[in-house]
């Protein structure tokens, strides 16, 4: 084991947050008894235009010893494809963990070495970070296996066969192996359910799923993409792809359930309309149909 930390950053005209992260990235390699922290390497994929001020980012972090590249010149190919492309520089470079973490996140608490107790229980694991969020806990994701809904695990912990819980895609940790056996993120979806759809090939090939509860994240959320509670104000993009991602999942996993998925999106648009948003209900039902026929 080479005791390198591999995070991967997919940015998209993020530039300012992904400098943001990049800071408490250094600062948190720096804390703890030794100021040293793990050995750390980064990868930024610029899906937009970004690539000379994400250069003077790197620079920056270079400078306080952490390596560092810039993937660019590709165009936007999408969160699970950009990640797979910092993914390959990473394990190339030797990581045993994966960090994926979104350009609007902050490691707010612990240490970064933190990230590596994923590999406590074997080589072939899951980790989700502890949530920077009243009540705290592992930061987890919830999908209804019905409807495709997304939301979070209740407090319990206690959700249901008809859910999914998995560990949120914000700030996911991987470990090499798994990541291999993986192939990664499933470069069917462009924007959303990347996560939850690794969760169910993970359970397949009995890969488990750990918290670690010492390194605690925070997570503004929707900066890049527009995707908000607030059906008013979230973008037409994030109602486009979580349509389109949804029926990719459902096709992929469940087909007896699409059916009730795409109803479920209807429905969705239904609410867009009484939010008096008709171009958020169109693009629910372009991405819909975009993922029926994907």
């Amino acid at each position: 084991m080479s005791g390198l930390l591999g995070i991967s950053i997919v940015n998209y005209r993020s530039a300012a947050d992904t400098a943001g992260l990049i800071r408490s990235i250094v600062a948190g390699r720096a804390a703890g008894p030794q100021a040293t922290g793990p050995r750390v390497a980064i990868a930024i994929v610029d899906n937009s235009d970004q690539a000379a001020e994400l250069s003077e980012i790197a620079g920056s972090a270079e400078r306080a010893g952490v390596a560092v590249r810039v993937i660019a010149g590709h165009g936007n190919v999408g969160y699970a494809a950009g990640n797979n492309l910092a993914a390959t520089w990473l394990l190339a470079e030797g990581a045993d963990v994966i960090w994926v973490l979104n350009p609007d996140t902050r490691i707010v608490g612990g240490v970064l070495a933190s990230a590596l107790d994923v590999l406590r229980d074997g080589d072939r694991a899951i980790g989700a970070t502890a949530s920077a969020a009243p009540g705290g806990g592992p930061d987890l994701g919830m999908v209804d296996l019905w409807t495709g809904q997304s939301g979070r695990p209740p407090a319990s912990g206690v959700a249901g066969s008809s859910k999914l819980v998995y560990a949120a895609g914000h700030s996911l940790l991987v470990t090499r192996r798994a990541w291999q056996d993986l192939g990664g993120f499933s470069e069917d979806f462009f924007l959303f359910y990347e996560e939850a759809d690794m969760a169910l090939r993970a359970a397949r090939l009995v890969i488990p799923t750990t918290a670690v509860p010492d390194l605690a994240v925070e997570h503004t959320g929707g900066v890049a993409t527009g995707a908000t509670a607030d059906m008013t104000v979230k973008s037409t993009t994030a109602y486009f792809h979580a349509s389109r991602s949804c029926m990719v999942f459902f096709r992929k996993h469940y087909r007896h359930r699409v059916p009730f998925a795409a109803a479920a999106r209807l429905g969705y648009a239904a609410k867009a309309l009484l939010a008096r948003r008709p171009d958020a209900a169109t693009a629910v039902i372009r991405g819909t149909v975009a993922g029926l026929r994907a």
